[in-house]
């Protein structure tokens, strides 16, 4: 019984190599397995000396030392080989479409980081198909790491980034980050630009008029807004119309809620900065607030009188009345596209999009409220009445570009809210206001839709199985397969016979 000695220090080295391969190195653990299972081995040696000797001369002695070192050396290969490969990710797309790995103007860009970057899936699973882009960007530089969070168990770090989607990724570079909601190569290559680019795009809030305030921490002001961007790689900054023109490093001008009318050369101004392919944001408030139309009706967005009204219940689920009407509907546009969270507003002015306007562009309505909603210009009014009232669905957010289609720095880009308390810290968190005005932001800035990679659709093609392949290939796998090797072993019995 002595011999049999050997057979547990076999298993505590095999053990021992096994977890090594698994883990890509030999720690504490490993190191005290294996020397165990080799002093156990020393030890049978030892013990069966003689045996060893006359065991060695015999032919067959040999070719199982042979055969041991053999396969020992090929389990230190595969060992050394697994290490390499976990140090230094490799893989081979062997699909006629290349979807497994990314495109050539990706791996350029990733391979040029200078700074570290994160990307974090959110969720409650993993998303496999998401989990295997993000993987496909971490083996192009070590500069990016991936990491799964929980939705659920780390619910502040998603509010912190505005998570509301399940599978959207968070790419972080220090300070900086950027969401994508929708996960695709263009979008988070993009994004990876923008988090780790030094350059903040300056969004400039016009002053003078009432206007909410970026510096205002009140219910009523857009500090938290202006930390959102902040965040969001933006820079935001105060300007007055009254002093002189938009100045030149403004990407974008907001008027957030003005209570005075602008003067004339005010106007003058703002409009030399769009003739310069400005791009601007007006959001309005609803009479006697201006309405900005002798400036936005001519581009083809028409500052209707009065407010809107909603009659149904959909307030009322969100904690709000029928004087804060809800956005149930979103039209097809970039700032929109996958956007499907309500936003809410507060007093707002119903917006009307003009088909063929006196500057020409193509204005479109973005967001309007349900059936069940009305414009009024009677303050208490609860009910439509036909004839003075407009029914809806109506429209809460419209936008246009004016310009160049076909060179996105080359066209004025305008979009115009119905409401500026949409924004302000007592509602920017409400609902997905934050995310919708981000993506306006985007959109004005033209990154939505930047072509920074040209990434062509990749085919997943697939084999359909008919019930009849299907079961062939149960009858190969479980009937044929299995006699093969005893099919060989019957062979090689009746050869050992002869």
């Amino acid at each position: 019984m002595k011999r049999y000695l050997a057979i547990p220090g076999c298993l505590l080295l095999i053990a021992a190599l096994i977890r090594a391969t698994v883990n890509a190195h030999w720690d504490t653990p490993n190191i005290w397995v294996a020397a165990v299972g080799v002093l156990i081995l020393a030890v049978t040696v030892a013990w069966n000396w003689q045996e060893v000797i006359e065991w060695l001369r015999d032919p067959r002695g040999i070719f199982a030392v042979t055969t041991g070192i053999s396969v020992a050396v090929f389990v230190g290969v595969l060992v050394m080989v697994n290490i390499a490969v976990w140090y230094n990710p490799w893989s081979i797309d062997l699909t006629a479409s290349g979807r497994n790995e990314v495109s050539p103007d990706t791996r350029r860009i990733l391979g040029r980081l200078q700074v570290p970057v994160e990307l974090m899936q959110f969720g409650r699973d993993p998303n496999p198909l998401v989990e295997q882009l993000l993987r496909s960007f971490e083996r192009e530089t070590q500069r990016i790491r991936v990491e799964f969070v929980d939705s659920d168990r780390q619910a502040d770090l998603a509010r912190q980034y505005g998570v509301i989607r399940n599978g959207a990724v968070v790419v972080r570079s220090g300070e900086k980050f950027r969401k994508v909601d929708e996960p695709n190569e263009q979008a988070l290559v993009t994004a990876v630009l923008q988090a780790t680019t030094a350059e903040d795009r300056v969004v400039c809030f016009v002053t003078g008029h009432g206007e909410r305030g970026i510096t205002d921490t009140t219910s009523a002001g857009v500090a938290t807004l202006a930390a959102t961007l902040e965040a969001s790689n933006y820079k935001a900054e105060r300007i007055s119309l009254l002093e002189g023109d938009v100045p030149s490093q403004c990407a974008a001008v907001i008027i957030a809620g003005a209570r005075q009318p602008y003067e004339k050369a005010e106007m003058d101004r703002l409009q030399a900065y769009g003739d310069r392919w400005g791009r601007v944001a007006v959001l309005l408030e609803p009479d006697p607030a201006p309405s900005f139309a002798e400036w936005v009706r001519p581009r083809g967005i028409d500052p209707l009188p009065g407010v809107i009204v909603d009659t149904s219940t959909a307030g009322r689920t969100v904690g709000s009345g029928p004087r804060s009407p809800l956005a149930v509907r979103y039209l097809d546009h970039p700032i929109t596209q996958g956007f499907e969270i309500a936003t809410l507003y507060d007093g707002a002015r119903p917006l009307h999009t003009i088909e063929m306007p006196e500057f020409g562009g193509k204005p479109k309505p973005l967001a309007q409220t349900g059936r069940e909603s009305f414009a009024t210009t009677v303050s208490d009014a609860t009910s439509p009445v036909s004839g003075r009232d407009t029914a809806g669905p109506l429209t809460l957010v419209a936008a246009t570009t004016i310009g160049n289609g076909r060179r996105t720095d080359q066209e004025m880009r305008i979009v115009v809210f119905g409401d500026s308390d949409f924004i302000s810290n007592a509602y920017l968190r409400r609902q997905g206001n934050r995310d919708f005005f981000l993506r306006t932001v985007a959109w004005l800035l033209g990154e939505q839709e930047a072509t920074i990679v040209a990434v062509d659709p990749r085919e997943n093609r697939r084999l359909e199985l008919t019930e009849r392949t299907r079961a062939w290939m149960y009858i190969f796998n479980l009937g044929l397969l299995p006699l093969i090797p005893l099919g060989a072993g019957i062979l090689m019995f009746i050869r050992s016979r002869r």
